[in-house]
């Protein structure tokens, strides 16, 4: 969709203020580190470690921020998700999978976003409604201010990159920086405001911030309940007096010739009524409204004839109703085939009730099984569509699986061995990967794994080899072949060169002291303290688990985009860990990640539990998550269901709420 000029200007006044912004969030993020009131020597430290990086690194710093931030808000203008497409391929190289450690990082991007919004809220605010004009809206909506909060989190994140290495320590210069930036942006956004209102742009009617169909919410208390019984009868008394919105003659003629002798007004007001706000219900896709609004006839025919239809919501064509419509708002972007697809089977389904001249509950309800099976048929096509990546994520679990069981084996091997901690965490970690990589690559019996196998006994033996002459000259004829393998399968792991390095460095020193004749005491047997302590050591593997943000866990009430009126119910936060246990395949879930919240589709998950893989709002995309990493959205509240909403009571809400207006 094209850019509108006045938003493209607005944008572009805004970017090339980045400059000053970021140069401002420095000094004020520098002067704050430099502070030790009411810090511990340690943490004293460590803030001025980080003072001093900030400092030295300050115009990579400000550099990183302003590219990052332009990239971003390019993406965000031309309609981009933030995701990455991930390629049908059969393996992991091309598939952006989000492990834990990737969610930690998303976790504190969205506390920063917090900071931010919660600071410059009511600018932030009135600053979209000005935006909403710019960009051609008739409603005010977050949507249309490109430089949102989590746009700026997302920069000062990358930006910290430069400063520190570690993700702990960029945790805190995030949060730190955040602050800062959420006063200037408060006044950024104030003086924005200004601006645009000196240039003449009149801001929108400003109701409420509209949220997205991917961002949709949990219901609200309905005004009417149309689950009780009698519900639709019970309204009939309630509609004005001669407010009826009767058909022409003509198709009033040919109401009475389908079979209704006995004609209501009041019931063709009232599915007038209630199919007109049906048809304009803004978490349905526009391109659906024609569709659910020819469904008034076949329904006015039902209700004139089968007094079950006003009795209860239950009938066969709310329920139609109701599946349409959630259907339709699953897929909400223009364009999407999915989307297109379904249009195309709802309109012949509804064609079909409407060429029927007398209806019944039992053809609705067929209807209603062959939609269903067609959204059964959209669900395995995408799945088959995704099936490189399920490949992929087949052979990852085979993987994780084979380095765990090598891990524990390899363990075992180590226990009475007497080595330094990094030759352990090697042999345990990267060896295991090293081994787990061979066998599926090469296979159990080939060559190069039998040989990388033996290259476990080899090392071992190495750095522990008794102190006699024999043994050092064996050593001596060894260490070619052992070096060489050690390399090839850092390699098969594509280890970087300065691990690769460092584990070779290690193991020429252990091995300069071995060939040393004389200088070691004589083997002696390792005690149970010292055997118990070792395996203790042992356990350490390479990539451990690491869980850098000790207090990242977000009080979802306090996130940009979760106001504390549609936190989940207790039914579903009182077990975290079952959220993830009960994902099927087919299941929605609404998903906060890089910044929003995006409504999503469980394609398929591994047969063990541990990889997912979920259709996103974009067609042709999807997220690949580890359990891990969905574990620590659920523990942050950012995993939720995807609650049940009413077409019809949403419609009925709107219906009643007009009519009070008008009395």
């Amino acid at each position: 969709m094209p850019i509108a000029p006045l938003m493209q200007r607005f944008v572009d006044d805004e970017l090339a203020r980045s400059d000053d912004l970021i140069a401002r969030t420095r000094a004020g993020t520098l002067q704050l580190l430099r502070d030790p009131s009411g810090l511990a020597a340690t943490e004293r430290a460590l803030q001025f470690e980080l003072a001093d990086a900030l400092q030295r690194q300050a115009p990579r710093f400000d550099a990183e921020f302003i590219d990052t931030l332009r990239r971003l808000v390019a993406d965000e203008m031309a309609g981009a998700t933030g995701f990455a497409p991930e390629t049908d391929v059969g393996g992991l190289d091309t598939l952006e999978l989000m492990d834990e450690s990737r969610v930690e990082a998303d976790i504190e991007i969205s506390r920063a976003t917090q900071i931010i919004d919660s600071t410059a809220e009511w600018e932030l605010r009135e600053l979209q409604t000005f935006t909403s004009t710019l960009a051609g809206q008739t409603h005010v909506s977050a949507d249309t201010h490109p430089l949102r909060p989590a746009i700026h989190a997302s920069a000062l994140w990358q930006a910290t990159s430069v400063v520190a290495g570690d993700a702990a320590r960029r945790a805190l210069v995030l949060r730190t920086a955040a602050g800062v930036m959420a006063g200037l942006l408060k006044n950024a956004w104030a003086a924005a405001c200004t601006r645009l209102e000196s240039q003449g742009i009149e801001p929108g009617v400003y109701r409420t911030v509209l949220l997205t169909p991917a961002a949709s919410v949990p219901a609200r208390v309905p005004e009417f309940d149309v689950t009780r019984p009698g519900a639709f009868s019970g309204l009939l008394a309630g509609l004005p007096a001669g407010g009826a919105l009767p058909p022409d003659a003509e198709s009033r003629a040919e109401l009475v010739r389908r079979g209704s002798t006995l004609f209501d007004p009041r019931v063709l007001d009232l599915m007038s009524r209630v199919f007109a706000k049906v048809a304009a219900d803004e978490q349905v896709p526009r391109s659906f409204g024609p569709a659910l609004a020819d469904l008034q006839w076949p329904a006015l025919r039902l209700a004139l004839k089968d007094p079950a239809l006003l009795d209860s919501v239950a009938h066969p064509m709310w329920q139609l109703v109701d599946r349409i419509g959630a259907a339709a708002a699953a897929w909400p972007q223009p364009g999407d085939p999915r989307s297109g697809a379904l249009l195309v089977c709802c309109r012949h389904e509804v064609q079909t009730l409407e060429q029927t001249d007398t209806p019944d509950a039992a053809q609705v309800r067929r209807a209603l099984a062959r939609i269903e099976a067609f959204i059964g048929s959209q669900l395995d096509a995408q799945r088959l569509a995704a099936r490189g990546t399920v490949d992929g994520l087949v052979l990852a679990e085979r993987r994780e699986v084979l380095e765990q069981s090598l891990t524990a084996r390899l363990t075992d091997q180590m226990v009475p061995v007497r080595c330094s901690a990094g030759v352990r965490r090697f042999v345990t970690g990267a060896w295991a990967r090293v081994l787990a990589e061979a066998m599926l690559s090469h296979g159990e019996q080939s060559e190069l794994t039998r040989r990388l196998f033996k290259t476990v006994d080899d090392l071992l033996w190495s750095v522990q080899l008794p102190d006699h002459p024999q043994s050092r000259q064996r050593l001596i004829g060894l260490l070619p072949g052992l070096l060489q393998s050690l390399r090839d399968g850092m390699a098969l792991i594509a280890m970087s060169p300065g691990e690769q390095q460092a584990v070779l460095d290690e193991l020429m020193a252990i091995h300069t002291e071995v060939l040393r004749p004389g200088q070691r005491p004589a083997g002696t047997a390792l005690t149970p303290e010292q055997i118990v302590q070792r395996m203790r050591d042992e356990v350490i593997t390479e990539a451990p688990v690491q869980r850098p943000f000790a207090d990242s866990l977000i009080d979802l009430s306090q996130i940009e985009t979760v106001p504390a009126d549609q936190l989940p119910d207790e039914a579903w936060t009182a077990d975290k860990a079952r959220r993830v246990d009960t994902l099927m395949p087919g299941d929605w879930r609404r998903l906060f990640l890089r910044g929003r919240w995006t409504r999503v589709q469980l394609l398929w998950r591994s047969d063990r539990g541990g990889f997912f893989l979920f259709a996103g709002e974009t067609p042709g995309r999807t997220h690949s998550l580890t359990r891990r990493a969905l574990d620590r959205l659920s523990s942050a509240g950012l995993l939720q269901p995807v609650e049940a909403s009413s077409l019809v009571q949403r419609a009925v809400d709107a219906m009643l709420r007009e009519l009070s207006l008008a009395r």
